[in-house]
């Protein structure tokens, strides 16, 4: 657990346990309010800390938001990756990937909502495009390597649309996340089981003839 640090100056050795703590407030903050409405005094003093302190770790909201971003889409795609990683068909596979997302969503139960603030603001902030884009770029190739593990071990045709597999699959991430940003908990956790009840009974994925 982070322990709370003295207002003022930011301590050397806790460097880096503060900035943590920083990221996770604003996180948090800026998904409750919005990213428009956040201000950094608001997130220092969240954070135990004075304005003038908090700008020693981060020159600026835009700043503070592109590396929370950046930093929660490079372990959540390395979670899910290292979730794949298991023997099995696409089906089992895909359900480890579902399992871990929503373990995810446990963890940082704000980062759903801080993505879709961002979103919003993309227009405006280009930075935050071009992380989002990047985190579809990695679960493009994810999928890919899936299906494409599919089709070598004989599940899946050899002609088998691999496009239209793999959209189908990010549609299904894509949407379950948007409405982590939106239902409590509960009615996120039910419609992971939904799709997962429908993936192990053979009704999604397209079986080889």
């Amino acid at each position: 657990m982070v322990q709370a640090a003295r207002r003022g100056r930011p301590a050397g050795a806790d460097g880096e346990q503060t900035r943590r703590r920083i990221m996770v407030v604003a996180m948090e903050y800026v998904a409750e309010v919005g990213y428009g409405h956040a201000t950094m005094k608001a997130i220092a003093e969240r954070a135990g800390l004075t304005s003038a302190a908090i700008y020693r770790y981060f020159p600026s909201k835009q700043e503070l938001v592109s590396a929370i971003l950046a930093e929660m889409v490079e372990e959540v795609m390395g979670r899910l990756a290292k979730a794949t990683q298991i023997p099995g068909t696409l089906q089992d596979r895909f359900i480890a990937l579902l399992e871990e997302s929503l373990a995810c969503v446990r963890a940082y139960p704000a980062v759903a909502q801080l993505s879709e603030a961002a979103r919003l603001e993309s227009g405006r902030i280009p930075e935050f495009q071009t992380i989002l884009d990047g985190r579809l770029r990695a679960e493009e190739k994810l999928y890919a390597r899936l299906v494409d593990d599919a089709i070598r071990r004989g599940e899946l045709a050899p002609d088998t649309d691999r496009q239209a597999i793999g959209d189908m699959l990010s549609s299904f991430t894509w949407g379950l996340t948007h409405l982590s940003a939106l239902v409590p908990g509960a009615r996120h956790a039910a419609a992971i089981r939904q799709v997962e009840g429908l993936l192990a009974s053979g009704s999604l994925l397209p079986r080889r003839g």
